[in-house]
């Protein structure tokens, strides 16, 4: 018969993370390789690094087996799911794409989902359950959820150029204009230009020009990489860097409530709500202004973080859809 896992793999921007469990969830083995997001390496490096991901996963398991006495005469796995969270995967042509490689591996029958990243951070707050709403706050910011027919609504993730309103980028340019409304003496002064410049390396708020617009290093990373400079004035005290993180909280609770409203979670009993990206998935300023606003107008809203990775989030999902 063998040992039935379900595998989960997390294919980030700069990574891909393979996790094999068991029929009860509990991990067995994990392996780590190279992006798999075939937009920014191409097809052949992705579909590469999945398929190391599964077959290492799946050597790990049989090492495992082999390693335990009462397994030691049939070491066969057998893969039950799979699930995959990805980046730059969207739509059912890249879907289909992805899973092409995997039936490669896995065989045509195998039973595999293929999910955006927003999908499976829901499932590592909820232990691999699509219901409820999750709200992502890294360089961008999203919000996703589900209501209990199944039904998905997303709001959000149009990216800094369209609105990316609550994001680390957008509060990393915010701590730009409001220095440069300092120095022009149209808004208030602030700490965030000491900071700021100590930051970048940089003697006058002139030299932002240079910095701002310099063509080899553009990139929205850069401006939300600023980002922790408000949290930390904030707790300083510096009135504008609690503006920026008041506006921040305001724009993701207009994510959040609607999706409320579009999956009319609002009239569930309880949902819960799971916080997750560098901004508000550990408690602070934004985490808590967000909060009490939620909770201010949505009292059946549970909120939580995530307790496990993204990897075992979609693991999770793999196990619960054999169920």
């Amino acid at each position: 018969m063998g040992k039935e896992i379900f595998i989960g793999i997390d294919g980030g921007g700069t990574k891909t993370t393979t996790v094999g469990v068991d029929s009860n969830g509990n991990e067995l083995a994990r392996h780590t390789s190279p992006c798999s997001n075939y937009h920014s390496v191409g097809e052949d490096l992705a579909k590469a690094a999945i398929n190391e991901g599964i077959k290492n996963v799946i050597r790990k398991v049989k090492e495992l087996m082999k390693s335990n006495t009462e397994d030691n005469q049939d070491n066969e796995v057998v893969v039950g799911s799979i699930c995959l969270g990805m980046s730059g995967v969207d739509r059912d042509q890249d879907k289909l794409l992805v899973g092409s490689w995997v039936k490669e591996v896995l065989g045509e029958s195998i039973n595999y989902r293929i999910h955006n990243d927003a999908i499976v951070a829901l499932s590592s707050g909820t232990q691999g359950k699509l219901f409820g709403i999750v709200i992502i706050c890294g360089t961008g910011c999203i919000s996703l959820g589900f209501n209990r027919e199944g039904d998905s609504k997303r709001s959000g993730g149009w990216g800094p150029l369209l609105g990316d309103y609550g994001s680390g980028y957008q509060i990393g340019y915010d701590i730009l204009r409001h220095v440069l409304k300092a120095k022009d003496e149209v808004g208030p002064k602030t700490s965030l230009t000491k900071v700021l410049l100590e930051k970048l390396q940089l003697t006058k708020e002139e030299d932002l020009i240079s910095w701002a617009y310099d063509p080899k290093t553009q990139s929205w990373q850069k401006f939300a990489q600023l980002s922790p400079l408000a949290f930390e004035q904030a707790e300083l005290g510096d009135q504008v860097s609690n503006l920026i993180l008041s506006d921040a909280a305001n724009a993701l609770y207009d994510l959040i409530n609607s999706v409320i409203k579009k999956l009319g979670l609002d009239k569930e009993e309880k949902f819960p709500l799971v916080y997750t990206g560098g901004n508000i998935e550990r408690k602070n300023i934004l985490s808590d202004l967000l909060s009490k606003k939620i909770l201010e107008n949505h009292s059946n809203v549970e909120i939580l973080n995530t307790t496990c990775d993204p990897s075992m989030g979609a693991a999770l999902l793999a196990l619960n859809s054999k169920k």
